[in-house]
């Protein structure tokens, strides 16, 4: 009885199923890598120098062609002056940043807050060009300064939100006090 069990086994070791590695191929190629991360942050730095802190509390980041990275539960970036003052604040409940281009699209309840000139950007979608360092959008948006507030639907601004454009814009704006520019 034992030597019949041995043989059986023997020919099911044998008789056992093979994979196809043509199709084990095609299954590899079709499902792409998701590499996944929690309590993520990132130090930003530039010639030794930190200029943002990304903290997100989880990250994708999808091995697709191009490979691109996901904050699916929102993001929250701090940047900093070379003094490591805080300059101003990005938050976003959603973003999305393609590598090798550098390009990020945020959406949702986009913030951006200036500390150094109090003015507070409010939009739907941000998308930040790194080609041209500018932050667009073509969307509703609203930025609120001391002393007024504009509405518009579409913008653009440098990086450091210096200058702004508007298209299409909505709202009362205060002129600026030709005696403050005494240079």
């Amino acid at each position: 009885m034992k030597l019949l069990l041995s043989i059986l086994a023997i020919v099911l070791v044998f008789c056992s199923c093979e994979n196809d590695m043509n199709a084990v191929r095609a299954f590899d190629k079709s499902k792409v890598g998701v590499e996944q991360a929690y309590d993520i942050e990132t130090i930003m730095s530039q010639t030794a120098h930190v200029k943002g802190v990304l903290t997100s509390a989880y990250m994708e980041r999808h091995m697709a062609t191009p490979p691109y990275t996901e904050f699916p539960q929102g993001l929250k970036v701090v940047f900093y002056s070379d003094s490591l003052t805080i300059t101003s604040v990005l938050t976003a409940k959603y973003g999305k940043l393609i590598d090798g281009e550098n390009e990020m699209y945020l959406r949702d309840s986009v913030v951006f807050l200036d500390l150094k000139t109090l003015q507070r950007l409010d939009c739907k979608d941000l998308r930040w060009d790194p080609k041209k360092a500018l932050f667009v959008t073509d969307r509703f948006c609203r930025v609120a300064r001391p002393g007024d507030t504009i509405y518009s639907i579409g913008m653009n601004a440098n990086q450091d939100f210096s200058a702004v454009n508007f298209f299409d814009v909505d709202g009362v704006v205060s002129p600026q006090d030709s005696m403050m520019n005494l240079e």
